[in-house]
């Protein structure tokens, strides 16, 4: 009974430790800037507008930047922890995980950059570390640090994720690596309006 009255002490006064609380990349509304420095510096901006069903499943449809075709769809499972992305032809959808956010450190992931500068097909990367650091808000937030496994002859790159938030770099490039001076690097992001990213250095 005694050790019975500690466990429940302990799971009342840290809460942390017993659930650790998911937080989804996707809210009612998600605005990405993404800014890159060739000859002076410009920001792209994209973002979700709307939703719609594709095969049974609800989808939030992203636009703006070169998502303007809006055939570019975003669902995720948040029980899984899963993004994905739908690119919708007019006869044909194709689904790709884009984000798997239950990974650990050592895990692999067969990384796909649909209709992005990276590779579309960029083999197997691993999770080499996952580091709390604090947002906008304050709170920590998991830092993903991925890079190709030894074996990967495809991929190049070192790619970062974080939860809530997704690439670094390209929402659809997972393990596109954040460069100001190549493909870009994510500036700020918004969720419902509210600032929950940011990076202007």
């Amino acid at each position: 009974m005694y050790a019975m009255k500690q466990w429940f002490l302990l799971l009342f006064l840290c809460p942390a430790l017993s659930w650790a609380q998911y937080t989804p990349v996707l809210d009612t509304y998600n605005e990405w800037q993404v800014t890159a420095c060739f000859f002076g510096c410009t920001t792209d901006t994209y973002y979700t507008d709307g939703d719609t069903l594709v095969d049974g499943k609800t989808y939030k449809i992203l636009d703006g930047y070169h998502y303007i075709s809006r055939k570019f769809l975003l669902r995720e499972e948040v029980a899984q922890k899963k993004v994905y992305l739908n690119f919708v032809e007019t006869t044909t959808a194709d689904e790709k995980l884009l984000y798997d956010f239950s990974l650990e450190v050592g895990h692999s992931i067969n990384m796909q950059n649909p209709i992005s500068p990276f590779p579309s097909e960029a083999g197997y990367y691993q999770v080499d570390s996952i580091i709390p650091r604090p947002l906008v808000d304050g709170a920590n937030y998991d830092h993903f640090y991925l890079s190709p496994t030894p074996s990967n002859t495809v991929g190049n790159t070192n790619a970062v994720w974080i939860e809530g938030v997704g690439s670094l770099s390209l929402l659809n490039a997972p393990g596109g690596e954040p460069n100001i001076n190549g493909v870009g690097h994510l500036s700020c992001f918004f969720k419902n309006g509210e600032l929950f990213y940011s990076n202007l250095d």
